[in-house]
């Protein structure tokens, strides 16, 4: 019986072992990251702003006073209304900005919707698109830090990613969450001249990248195009120095929703890309492989929790010690995470959720597993119905 229950420790825990491998060495390289220093003054770039919405009324106008207030004259800002049946595309209009309808019988989804601006896009005068979502609220220098790593050759950008400050539970693991995802993996990513993956909102596009390059996917566009960004060759950069915050969702439920579509996105780009990945043997194709099958983050440490109980239950010493050890780094990756996103005391006590918090994603990602058996293929939009107190 301890035998068995030994092979069943090691089974369950390496999925969650490998990823803590992987986080623990991007965290430890997002430690020696570094803001590239940029000599003289930059080229000046015309910017197109790229703002997807649907039915973003409660939410547009908190966005659009943060970009009209940073943009220079020679920017342009596009609003994608997609479908709306709410006053999107007149607040939109109201701001200054262009707009763009899409009607209610169009092709649903982000992609698409994207896809479409890229197309009005092609036919304006630019230099570089800057994506922004309808919810995201960039800081100001937002557009002269995009305009300085340009100069330095750069075809993609991601903007450092946050999410909004706010008050409840929700806020707070949506800050500890975009921590890593936002500032962590990234910074070691950029250090170590692998693929930083693109986030939708605050990534910067070269005009022969959008030329060149297609969204596409049901879910988690992004992170599709960056993986075709991957193949060819092309190697997105982090920007530390432009930052946009993005508001959170107003319900558990509402927030277990957009997770499964992340999650069923990345399931997708999976059996899409880890082969194709696995086979062109550079360092950051086999590193995006690598993120794409490996458990995410608290599932990872379900995994090894889990088989800390079975290697307890076994009397097994060195399983117990080996998992605890690797327990240990999942905890320093989000120890590291907390503190260069400068979390707040109430982000660290809002941690003491992880006992509930870390079933709750495993139950997403099996519901995210089953949207992808049965093929779902349209996942909708976030609900807003509650705006986060600060951005």
């Amino acid at each position: 019986m301890n035998a068995l229950l030994v092979v069943a420790a090691v089974l369950v825990g390496l999925p969650g072992a490998s990823t803590a491998l992987h986080l623990g060495a991007m965290a430890v390289a997002s430690i020696f990251y570094r803001v590239p220093r940029l000599d003289g003054e930059p080229a000046p770039v015309r910017f197109l702003v790229m703002i997807p919405a649907f039915n973003e009324e409660l939410v547009i106008g908190r966005t659009l006073a943060a970009l009209v207030a940073d943009i220079r004259p020679r920017d342009t800002v596009l609003v994608i209304a997609d479908r709306c049946t709410d006053a999107t595309a007149a607040i939109a209009l109201e701001a200054g900005a262009m707009v763009h309808k899409r009607l209610p019988g169009e092709e649903p989804g982000r992609a698409a919707a994207r896809q479409d601006g890229v197309r009005i896009a092609l036919g304006l005068d630019w230099d570089a698109v800057v994506m922004i979502d309808a919810d995201s609220v960039v800081e100001p220098g937002f557009f002269a830090a995009c305009e300085a790593a340009l100069d330095s050759g750069a075809e993609a950008l991601q903007c450092r990613s946050e999410a909004a400050l706010g008050s409840r539970i929700l806020d707070h693991t949506a800050v500890a969450s975009f921590a890593l995802q936002g500032i962590t993996l990234p910074r070691g990513r950029d250090r170590l001249g692998l693929l930083v993956r693109l986030r939708g909102t605050g990534m910067v596009l070269s005009r022969h990248v959008l030329e060149n390059f297609a969204f596409r996917a049901a879910a988690s566009e992004d992170l599709w195009y960056s993986l075709d960004l991957c193949l060819a060759g092309i190697r997105p950069r982090h920007l530390e120095t432009a930052r946009l915050r993005s508001m959170n969702v107003g319900t558990w439920k509402a927030a277990g929703d957009q997770r499964v579509r992340y999650e069923a996105g990345r399931m997708g780009a999976a059996r899409e890309f880890a082969g194709p990945l696995l086979r062109r043997h550079d360092a950051a194709s086999l590193e995006a492989a690598w993120f794409l099958l490996s458990p995410p983050f608290a599932v990872a440490a379900f995994s090894v929790a889990l088989a800390v109980v079975l290697g307890l239950l076994a009397h097994s010493a060195p399983v117990v010690l080996a998992f605890t050890g690797t327990l240990a780094v999942i905890a320093g990756v989000l120890l590291v995470g907390l503190v260069q996103s400068r979390a707040s005391w109430r982000t660290w006590l809002g941690l003491a959720i992880a006992p509930w918090y870390v079933p709750w994603k495993v139950l997403i990602q099996l519901r995210a597993l089953t949207s992808v058996r049965r093929r779902v293929d349209n996942y909708g939009a976030t609900p807003r119905d509650v705006v986060s107190e600060k951005v």
